[in-house]
């Protein structure tokens, strides 16, 4: 004899049921989450034994997530389980490619196993990361000891980067909009063609080295080079050229960072010599704690313009930043104020003082996945008139880029950006705007 309970009390029976069901998936969560802050307690209370016993019982369940390796390969690197250790941290730094702490536990572990090459290997993704002063003397000491471990030298950490890129430009020059403007000196203006707005599709390539020598657990020296070429098919007389060096030393002292180097670029349009830079730049760095960092620097340029004497200037500019972390995502605020001063006094109507504030944020999805935000607002007030408008021109200038990489292999990936410029200036001759969209390659080395 069976019993018809009717539809309302088999849709009750199903309500009680799946609400049984969520109770227990919130249980088991709570639970997880009492047991791994446990793990973490242990941890954080130096007891490593305990902490490896319970993390072995646990790891059949919570093996991948990122919080229970780091964990888990900390209890083992401290317990002298270093094979686990290598495991489970290395899970971590392909989930979370943008955190420090567990690279540079990795690299520690590495180097247990006597796997030197490894350990550099992590180290330089470290300093890569432009880690807290207090990070960044603790890399120096590691490979200090590598370096007197091995008798080489192994002090030179060398790194770098190949991309290969193609996209389209909405205005390559950065010209104007019109090829007449109204002036009150010189009434009608005609602009030729090389000064309109040209949009072209561009093929770009850029390569990247950079070395660093390890003098102490505080210092480090380091040299960066950059090369890149930009050829726009339908613009070629704006194909762009530009090469960069830059050498300095970097010194820590307990939580703060200390940075004094040279820089000289070189760029050239259309095949021939347009500027040479050369310049002098000194900043700071303070960690306030492990996730945020506050600096300055100041900067003083020579800039040459190869191809009118007027524009012959020397910059100086003072910045500051503040940078910081939340989960998986960096933040990065800044501002800067510049000043120039003219070689010639009548090219003082080509120089300005500027000011400009900016926010850039990176965030990592995951192992392969990560984009980032830029946005920049900057302000040029001109020191002399305008010959054409006999007026002081005034700038706005308003800077968007947003893009995504996707890592395709270990040391391949493939990007894709798009930005825009908005310059709104009270000289209308010079209002323009343009917009680009890039995608490509990288190879890092």
């Amino acid at each position: 004899m069976s019993l018809d309970l009717g539809p309302g009390a088999k849709i009750m029976n199903k309500l009680i049921s799946i609400i049984i069901v969520c109770n227990l998936f919130i249980a088991g969560n709570a639970l997880a989450a009492v047991t791994l802050s446990s793990l973490e307690s242990l941890i954080g209370s130096n007891n490593y034994q305990q902490a490896w016993q319970q993390a072995q019982q646990l790891v059949k369940a919570n093996e991948g997530e990122p919080r229970f390796d780091y964990l888990y390969g900390l209890s083992a690197l401290e317990t002298g389980n270093y094979n686990q250790a290598v495991f489970a941290l290395d899970r971590v730094t392909v989930n979370k490619p943008n955190a420090i702490r567990p690279r540079l536990e990795l690299a520690r572990a590495y180097l247990k196993i006597n796997n030197d090459q490894a350990a550099l290997r992590e180290f330089r993704e470290v300093l890569n990361l432009n880690p807290p002063a207090t990070v960044r003397n603790n890399v120096n000491r590691y490979i200090q000891a590598m370096a007197k471990k091995s008798q080489g030298n192994k002090k030179w950490i060398i790194d770098g980067l190949v991309s290969l890129a193609g996209g389209f430009d909405s205005n390559a020059n950065f010209g104007a909009d019109s090829s007449i403007f109204n002036t009150p000196v010189f009434g009608d203006v005609f602009l030729k063609d090389e000064s309109l707005k040209q949009n072209s599709p561009f093929a770009e390539v850029r390569g990247q080295l950079n070395y660093r020598y390890i003098v102490s657990n505080d210092q480090n020296w380091f040299v960066n080079t950059r090369l890149g070429h930009k050829h726009f098919t339908d613009a070629s007389d704006f194909d762009l050229s530009d090469f960069s060096v830059q050498a300095g030393s970097i010194i820590t002292a307990g939580k703060k960072q200390y940075q004094l180097s040279l820089r000289n670029q070189i760029l050239q349009l259309g095949g021939e010599s347009f500027s040479n830079t050369l310049g002098v730049e000194g900043g700071f760095a303070v960690e306030l704690n492990k996730d945020r960092v506050v600096g300055g620097a100041l900067r003083v340029e020579n800039y040459n313009h190869q191809q009118q004497n007027l524009r012959d200037a020397r910059r100086y500019e003072v910045s500051g930043h503040y940078r910081f972390e939340t989960g998986d995502t960096h933040h990065r605020f800044e501002l800067l104020a510049g000043h120039e001063q003219p070689d010639n006094k009548a090219g003082k109507h080509h120089t300005h003082n500027g000011f400009g504030i900016g926010y850039a944020a990176r965030h990592a999805w995951d192992a392969t996945q990560v984009s980032f935000f830029n946005v920049q607002y900057q302000q040029r007030k001109h020191r002399a008139e305008d010959p054409i408008y006999a007026d002081k021109r005034e700038d706005d200038r308003l800077l968007l880029k947003v893009g995504h990489s996707m890592r395709l292999g270990k040391d391949l990936s493939a990007f894709a950006d798009l930005g825009y410029i908005k310059n709104k200036s009270n000289l209308d001759i010079y209002t323009t705007d343009k917009a680009f969209v890039r995608t490509g390659i990288k190879y890092h080395f």
